[in-house]
């Protein structure tokens, strides 16, 4: 190994250890001195009231994503805005009846996270989620199984939307 490899060499190592010196990397929900300022941001997230069946299936799936369940820390340091839509459409189709045999549920959710004392956007965005369901001849199972796919698709939005927010807080500061 001649002077010249191992100079190179050297230098190729020394820019490495710097550039990964630079990289912070660290978990979203990490404490800092004891507390997480993420969870606290989470914790402080007034959600807005919904009145369609899937948009409460969302706000109750995001009340625990974000707060585990509990009562929202007052006074709310964020408001969140959400804007629903489902909608049912034909997968698969029964040869010789014309008939779908599977069905397939979309929920776009476009939601912002305001900051309530300055009426900041901190994040805004787009989340959809697709769920499937097999569809037969019983109307009350129809029923049902649209629904339960609605439930799969807001818990899957929910949890989404919980990482998300808690990368726009963390990169917010809190």
């Amino acid at each position: 190994m001649s002077l010249h490899d191992s100079t190179r060499r050297a230098f190729v190592l020394a820019l490495g250890g710097g550039l990964l010196a630079a990289c912070q990397v660290r978990p979203v929900y990490a404490p800092v001195n004891g507390t997480s300022p993420t969870l606290a941001g989470l914790g402080s997230i007034a959600i807005e009231v919904q009145t369609d069946r899937v948009g409460q299936v969302l706000m109750n799936e995001l009340v625990f994503a974000l707060r585990g369940g509990a009562a929202l820390v007052t006074p709310a340091r964020y408001t969140l805005h959400l804007i629903v839509t489902s909608r049912a459409t034909d997968l698969a189709i029964e040869t010789g009846s014309d008939l779908p045999s599977a069905k397939l549920v979309a929920l776009t959710v476009t939601y912002t996270l305001t900051e309530v004392a300055t009426s900041r956007a901190v994040t805004t965005g787009n989340v959809y989620q697709t769920t499937s369901y097999d569809f037969s001849s019983q109307r009350y199972a129809n029923v049902r199984a649209e629904r339960d796919a609605e439930d799969r698709a807001a818990k899957a939005a929910a949890a989404d939307i919980r990482l998300r927010l808690s990368s726009a807080l963390m990169a917010d500061g809190g």
